[in-house]
């Protein structure tokens, strides 16, 4: 969001909610499908091609067990002058087998190198040390139609770059914050992305 579109971090701090989107609900109707299979809470036929077991998800927005927090300090010569918090939830854990849960619900969906070059998912690596391995669940966001297209599966291992490229990708981001330019995706002031995340809710439509 700071990257392509920083007026986006003055909606935040304003409070503004994103506007209601059709295709968020039924992306969370497909999350709440596959979190329920994965965590043996109720099994789904179309999924039975996936084996990978998750004993902890989201139950509910924010899930607080599924949540972590990373502390970002910035200063001069060794000078605490800011401190920030990175704060985000994965999908799904698997703690004993050192994993964790992203799903894609998206039409198409989403492929290996996609996600191999996310970087919500490097991010995700440096949130847990302990965590080795990112699996990803992509599917449909219309759950009738897993039948004829059924979700993939795609397990990326983490590695010591992925940590350093979510560090280097933080840092940049906070340097956007302490500039204070945020005219990011804005023309003449205005906002005139038809995919903004806050949609009508913008202060800048």
């Amino acid at each position: 969001m700071l990257y392509r579109a920083s007026h986006n971090w003055l909606n935040k701090q304003m409070g503004l909610k994103p506007e209601e989107r059709e295709e968020w609900k039924q992306g969370k109707e497909a999350h709440a499908i596959i979190q329920a299979h994965v965590s043996g809470k109720k099994i789904d036929d179309r999924l039975s091609h996936i084996k990978y077991t998750f004993p902890i998800v989201e139950e509910k927005d924010f899930d607080e067990r599924c949540k972590f927090e990373i502390p970002i300090r910035t200063g001069v010569n060794d000078k605490v002058l800011n401190t920030y918090k990175v704060i985000g939830y994965f999908d799904g854990l698997d703690i004993e087998g050192k994993r964790f849960l992203e799903i894609k619900s998206s039409d198409p969906v989403w492929s290996l190198i996609k996600f191999q070059n996310s970087m919500q998912r490097k991010l995700y690596a440096f949130a847990n040390s302990q965590i080795t391995e990112a699996v990803l669940i992509t599917c449909s966001k219309y759950p009738d139609r897993w039948a004829q297209e059924p979700p993939k599966v795609f397990s990326v291992p983490l590695t010591p770059q992925d940590k350093s490229d979510a560090v280097k990708w933080l840092l940049e981001g906070i340097q956007i914050i302490e500039k204070g330019d945020f005219s990011g995706g804005l023309v003449d002031g205005k906002c005139v992305d038809p995919y903004c995340y806050y949609g009508r809710n913008c202060q800048f439509k």
